[in-house]
């Protein structure tokens, strides 16, 4: 028994790792692919278990919405069946914040949404604590802020649904020009406000003329609340023209001039600016995707590279009969089809790439053949093909009018000539009448010699 005991310990000392520094990956925490891939296959990733999670959250904050409801008029004692319902909650949403912690270990600290949903398990716990504990006769601020963990759609519009996705992190990234755009508003409507109590708080005929102007404008503060109102267009008109009435002109121009500037100039503005962040963001996630399809195909030409080097052959070449041979399996074919590629087109490709007539290609001619026929992520070489169509059609077009002015002058040409042949056939024609009459009067000469002589 001592024996084997002992044994036991010098294989455990064996199994233990000898003593030393840490090495990098710990240091740095490097994560590798298996750990994504538990992440990926984890419970909490499924579609199921987000869905079970989201319906408990609308459940939970209509339950909110009616407690508090409910329990105005209420005391604590007959409050015992939302309060049993909250601690199940608490025991379910428990339950999921201890699997996402599972799932991502500390990272899961790192985002404002579980940070979010952490603090709201921990308030509902200590709710349902004080209810329990103590006796109370309205639902105090522990209880409706629960409402807030409706949130957590945010999270499921990332993935899902990315329309609303948009619109809320727009609204997170205006965050900063807003508040930007708030002071300046406030700026605007306390100078307004100033001007308003000045020309009407300091006139004693306009007060003895609108008995109401010490409430509208007998302070900064009440005046700043009367450009509130007829910024907002709340019985504006009849304020309008109280004002304008009792007091000076001027109020007129302050009035408009709050109209103008907070009701059209900065609305727009704020308008402008969600616009601009939502556009952003869309065109980011247009990049991200562009990137990431190009990545992919690039990913699968690499494949596709590797499949074709098994063919290749002593001189680092593949023939066609191992290449047709690749095309008919399916790992291959599948892969020609995300491509949108058929195999007689590879089979096309082949023969373009065989310049020499060998009967034989390298596989990266091949890939750099088929990568640059199909894709969108190849749109530069469509522009590039559209460009040198465009310029040769243009040039076609130019040797086309060059051809007519010339077939015009070979016409011209050729008329002159038709008349220069029919000039030449004319004197040619008078030259033999010529020599007809020439030979006649040479025939009578010798015709009147021979008569002198006899």
């Amino acid at each position: 028994m001592a024996e084997a005991l002992l044994k036991e310990v010098i294989v455990a000392e064996a199994r233990e790792e000898p003593p030393g520094f840490p090495s990098v990956w710990k240091l740095f925490n490097a994560e590798f692919r298996s750990s994504f891939e538990r992440r990926e296959q984890h419970i909490a990733s499924t579609k199921c278990f987000n869905t079970l999670i989201m319906t408990m959250v609308v459940v939970n904050t209509v339950l909110v919405g009616i407690e508090v409801d409910f329990a105005i008029e209420v005391l604590a004692w007959d409050r015992l069946g939302f309060v049993f319902l909250e601690g199940l909650f608490c025991l379910l949403f428990t339950a999921e914040l201890a699997l996402r912690i599972q799932q991502q270990h500390w990272a899961f600290f790192q985002e404002f949404l579980n940070l979010l949903d952490y603090s709201l398990v921990v308030i509902s716990w200590l709710d349902v604590a004080v209810s329990v504990i103590t006796y109370r006769e309205r639902v105090q601020f522990a209880s409706t802020v629960r409402v807030f963990r409706f949130v957590r759609f945010i999270r499921l519009a990332e993935g899902r649904f990315f329309g609303l996705y948009k619109i809320a992190k727009g609204l997170a990234d205006a965050l900063q020009p807003v508040v930007y755009l708030s002071i300046i508003t406030a700026a605007f409507i306390f100078t307004a406000a100033a001007f308003l109590t000045g020309l009407v708080a300091h006139d004693w005929v306009a007060i003895n003329r609108w008995e109401a102007a010490r409430m509208y404008a007998g302070s900064v503060w009440r005046s700043v609340l009367t450009v509130m109102q007829i910024a907002t267009f709340d019985n504006w008109a009849e304020l309008t023209n109280n004002l304008v009435e009792a007091g000076s002109p001027l109020t007129l121009i302050v009035v408009l001039g709050s109209i103008f500037g907070c009701s059209f100039a900065i609305i727009n503005s704020l308008v402008g600016i969600m616009v601009e962040r939502v556009s952003s963001i869309s065109a980011d996630a247009a990049e991200n995707q562009e990137l990431a399809a190009a990545r992919a195909y690039e990913m699968l030409l690499q494949s596709l590279l590797v499949d074709l080097r098994y063919a290749m052959n002593r001189d680092g070449k593949i023939d066609f009969e191992a290449y047709w041979k690749l095309l008919n399996l399916p790992s291959i074919r599948e892969k020609l089809s995300i491509m949108g590629i058929s195999p007689e087109e590879a089979e096309v490709f082949f023969a373009l790439m065989d310049v020499d007539k060998t009967g034989q290609v390298t596989p990266v001619q091949l890939v750099n053949a088929l990568g640059k026929a199909k894709g969108k992520c190849k749109s530069h070489d469509m522009c590039a093909l559209i460009c040198i169509v465009h310029k040769q059609c243009l040039r076609a077009s130019r040797s086309v009018d060059r051809v007519h002015r010339l077939i015009e002058k070979v016409d011209q040409i050729q008329h002159r000539l038709f008349d220069c042949g029919r000039g030449l056939t004319r004197e040619r024609l008078t030259a033999r009448d010529a020599d007809v009459r020439a030979q006649e009067m040479h025939d009578r000469a010798a015709d009147r010699e021979r008569i002198f002589q006899k």
